[in-house]
């Protein structure tokens, strides 16, 4: 009788045993689909069908979503002009801070400018 392995409380033989009745053999895996038994469900021209599919709906998405930010962007600078305007005509603000307020680019990096 063999001795157990003491960390895994397993022989040899068991181990080997296992593996007899639960590894596939060379016989078994041939009995699995081959090139020729997946190309019935989806051949080169299919998957390059469905790729071109997801790349347009991809596409279609991105666009609507494109259009989607510009509006709000259009809403939030019509807001920000009402915004000025009110200010100038309350003279919080002068005209030609209005201006460069104006002409800020809205996804422009911030800069830090440390003093000398």
């Amino acid at each position: 009788m063999r001795k157990k392995s003491k960390k895994y409380g397993v022989t040899t033989d068991e181990i080997m045993d296992y593996l007899k009745e639960n590894v596939p053999t060379h016989d078994d895996l041939k009995q699995f689909a081959t090139k020729e038994d997946l190309k019935q469900f989806a051949t080169k021209e299919d998957l390059g069908r469905m790729r071109s599919d997801i790349i347009d709906f991809v596409d279609k998405k991105l666009l609507d979503l494109k259009g989607d930010i510009i509006i709000l962007m259009k809403t939030e600078d019509q807001k920000l002009l009402a915004l000025i305007a009110l200010l100038v005509q309350k003279n919080v603000i002068s005209d030609r801070e209005a201006k460069q307020v104006v002409k800020i680019d809205p996804f422009r990096q911030a800069h830090v400018y440390a003093k000398a």
